[in-house]
């Protein structure tokens, strides 16, 4: 066994090397790759056995990998083919791996042991062949199983190697994004269950006691002796004194700053302290004594760029700075790889923006985490299973309120900073509203988001006749609601889009100025005339379709005599020619004309409703048939004998007796035929009530008293009705107007007893006037005056001697109130 494997490592290695030699020029495809493999796995198939062989081809293409690697000509030469080569290994392994001549997780053994040997530059050129190859490498894979572990593996040791700044972060970024697309997102190994936190904070923090009390007076003989060195001697001992407590104040004021804004980093590295019972008191402090500074500076920054909403009055005084050309890379990229805390490097990291906004974006989003763990909040989300993730501490309802009004605060300073401070700090509400969602999941234990293709079971006939079951996707199932969606859809029945626009549209309103017109619904006579409209149009319909009718009927009576004829003639047809008979004895005469009498026609019976088609004639005389002459009532009766031999019978004799003359008959009026139901009458019937409803609803208002002696909507009894109190109204109104004039001028011109007698004679002969047009012409035979009854013929009479009355009490003069005639001047 021994001495047949190194012939078979050689028999591999020569065969690899001749397909290295067949390589076309670059670039190789896939196609070219998969053709010398299968040659050359052809031509070595039976140089080794077949449980040995994948071993072998596997340590053959890993030797001649690492032979071309360790050369290390990519250091020497740049222009060295040395990348594309590697590359072409790679893929050589990969076709071996896709034929089944290595084992699944062979490749990225292969690339976990190159990457350990190769520098940061090299992997990121391996790193870029992997994400070309992605799919072919990644095809079947299944996560937390196989190859899928190495190459995992593989990354996780090269992101460990990166470091997170300086150039590398990038190529960080390029391994975690593969990582995400390769894994399915609740990959446990990408998820954080525990709920572990980064490192904790190393730099300054909060200062000590020991360091307040004692620190600084170590410090302070010193740090006096070197200033009074400076100091002209010349000046007096309390001027010296009084700079010097200045100076040490501003000092520690600085310290005490300088402490305060970097003991912020820790809370937000490690977010359990909170837990400390003092650990939310020291931390609103600081946040309470940062952020002033924070805005000092961001006004002092817009100050001096004359910013128009400088809250500052003054800042227009000063000589606005020009502004500054900033590189392309710093002005939209920038990157903190790890913060300066030298102390006298703080003042000038606050008037940074950058500075700035990277603390104030911590803040907020330490503050949004920190309210989670209110009562209410917490309450929906606490579960044994996510234990790893809580811890003691609740946020009580002052400290909500606090972290509210802080989370505005910060909002506020985003949007003041410069340049397009508004759009960033839209931005970072958006990320952080969105992390919600993420937290959200986290909290769930990140519950998988895979969900199964969509699928529908239906039941088909097999090619057997069986009936079989068969699952299709989504295009599939809904086809035919897509090639409904794709069809024209109906005309819409509205022309104008709704009902009540075309109703609108269709009474001619055009523009909005139409609609502040007042609508005028019209009169009762309006109605009248439409109801009558509509029944002309009734009785139009009645009369075509009762033509209809009569030009039917007749139609089918001319059929029925037509009928009735032929089988008349036909019967005629069929009676046979009269045969000389024996002379009938008086027995047998009955019977005889009683036989030879033909039998009576069919009667055609017309249908009913039928009007005649002619008038009805007068019935025709009565035909009888006497056989033999009748015996006379006084003549004897003379036995006759009887004939030895029978006699010939004489032929009967027709008398024709005139019948006596038929009465007139009086024709009933046909009946009117009933006609079907129509849709047009039942169409303007229905016009007809809607009108009618129309026109009581606009009289009910002013004539609802009038309803009651009409009938049932009859609206042209109500419109008589109207017209006629109508000309009541105008005749009290006029009578009322006589009248008044009347006792105007009674009451201008008092008159005496004779003429008041000749007025009331010519009321009286008025009044009578009037009754005798209302009296009958029979009855106008007398009228009375002033209570006489006089005849007819001398009313005239009578209106003389009013009028030679009235005329001699107009003559009389008029006399004063004492009784005096007024005489003219």
């Amino acid at each position: 066994m021994s001495s047949s494997s190194p012939s078979s490592l050689q028999v591999f290695s020569s065969r690899l090397q001749e397909l290295v030699q067949l390589f076309p020029a670059r670039p190789i495809s896939r196609e070219s790759f998969d053709t010398l493999v299968t040659d050359t796995l052809a031509k070595a198939e039976q140089q080794s056995s077949p449980e040995n062989r994948k071993a072998t081809w596997e340590f053959v293409l890993k030797d001649d990998i690492f032979s071309l690697a360790v050369q290390g000509r990519a250091l020497k030469d740049p222009q060295t083919t040395y990348y594309d080569d590697l590359r072409d290994r790679l893929d050589l392994i990969l076709t071996f791996t896709e034929h089944d001549a290595c084992d699944a997780p062979f490749p990225f053994n292969v690339l976990y042991d190159l990457m350990e040997t190769q520098t940061i530059s090299s992997c990121s050129h391996i790193f870029s062949w992997i994400e070309s190859r992605a799919d072919r490498l990644t095809a079947g894979m299944q996560p937390q199983k196989g190859k899928a572990l190495v190459l995992l593996r593989t990354l996780n040791d090269l992101l460990r190697r990166l470091s997170k700044i300086g150039g590398t972060t990038m190529f960080c970024g390029r391994i975690l994004t593969f990582l995400s697309s390769v894994y399915p997102l609740g990959e446990r190994s990408g998820v954080n269950l525990r709920g572990e936190y980064g490192p904790v904070w190393d730099g300054p923090g909060p200062k000590r006691e020991e360091e307040k009390d004692g620190g600084g007076k170590d410090e302070e003989p010193d740090t006096a002796e070197g200033d009074k060195m400076q100091v002209d001697e010349e000046k007096a001992e309390g001027e010296s004194s009084a700079a010097e407590q200045l100076k040490t104040q501003k000092q520690d004021n600085s310290d005490d700053f300088y402490h305060t804004f970097w003991s912020c980093q820790l809370p937000f590295s490690r977010p359990a302290v909170f837990a400390e019972p003092k650990t939310m008191t020291e931390f609103k402090e600081a946040v309470s004594k940062v952020l002033p500074v924070i805005k000092e500076a961001t006004a002092r920054e817009r100050a001096m760029t004359g910013s128009k909403s400088s809250g500052s009055g003054h800042g227009s005084l000063k000589r606005k700075r020009e502004p500054e050309t900033v590189p392309e890379w710093q002005g939209s990229e920038y990157f903190f790889a790890k913060y300066l805390t030298s102390p006298d490097l703080l003042e000038l990291e606050i008037a940074d923006t950058h500075f700035r906004r990277q603390f104030l974006f911590q803040l907020l989003v330490l503050l949004h985490h920190l309210l989670g763990y209110a009562k209410q909040a917490k309450a929906e989300w606490t579960q044994p299973r996510n234990r790893s993730l809580q811890m003691d501490f609740t946020l009580e309802p002052t400290d909500v309120q606090w972290v509210t009004d802080t989370i505005t605060r910060a909002n506020e300073e985003l949007r003041q900073t410069s340049p397009n401070g508004r759009a960033f700090a839209e931005t970072v509400n958006v990320i952080l509203e969105r992390e919600k969602n993420w937290v959200k999941w986290k909290n769930e234990l990140c519950a998988p988001f895979d969900k199964e293709p969509f699928g529908v079971e239906v039941v088909e006939e097999g090619p057997d006749g069986s009936m079989v079951t068969r699952k299709i996707g989504l295009e599939e199932a809904t086809r035919e609601a897509r090639r409904k969606m794709s069809e024209d859809p109906p005309q819409w029945e509205h022309k104008y889009g709704t009902a009540p626009l075309t109703e609108i549209w269709e009474l001619g309103y055009r523009q909005l100025s139409d609609l502040e017109s007042f609508f005028d619904p019209g009169t009762v006579k309006d109605y009248v005339k439409k109801v009558q409209l509509e029944d002309m149009h009734i009785a139009r319909r009645k009369r075509t379709l009762a033509a209809k009718a009569e030009h039917l009927a007749a139609m089918r009576a001319k059929t029925a005599a037509a009928a009735a004829a032929a089988a008349a003639t036909s019967e005629l047809k069929e009676i046979p020619a009269p045969v000389a008979k024996p002379a009938l004895t008086p027995s047998t005469s009955q019977e005889n004309v009683t036989a030879s009498t033909p039998p009576p026609l069919p009667r055609t019976t017309m249908p009913p409703n039928t009007p005649p088609l002619h008038h009805p004639l007068p019935a025709k005389p009565i035909t009888t048939s006497i056989m033999s002459p009748a015996p006379q009532e006084n003549t004897p009766s003379i036995p006759t004998p009887a004939p030895a031999t029978p006699a010939p019978a004489p032929a009967p004799v027709l008398v024709t007796t005139p019948a006596p003359p038929a009465a007139p008959v009086t024709l009933a009026p046909p009946p009117e035929p009933v006609l079907p139901p129509d849709e047009i009458i039942m169409r303007h019937e229905e016009n007809k009530q809607r009108i009618s409803w129309l026109a009581l609803r606009i009289a009910r208002d002013q004539y609802i008293s009038l309803f009651g002696g009409i009938g049932t909507g009859d609206i042209i009894q109500l419109s008589h009705a109207i017209e006629k109190a109508a000309q009541d109204a105008e005749k009290a109104a006029r009578e009322e107007e006589e009248k008044a004039a009347q006792e105007k001028i009674a009451a201008a011109n008092p008159p005496s007893s004779e003429s008041e007698g000749a007025e009331n004679a010519v009321i009286a002969v008025a009044e009578e006037k009037e009754e005798e047009e209302k009296l009958p012409a029979e009855s106008q035979e007398t009228l009375s005056v002033n209570g006489s009854v006089v005849p007819a013929e001398s009313v005239s009479g009578v209106a003389m001697a009013v009028e030679e009355t009235a005329t001699t009490a107009v003559d009389v003069p008029e006399q004063d109130a004492e009784g005096d005639v007024k005489m003219d001047a």
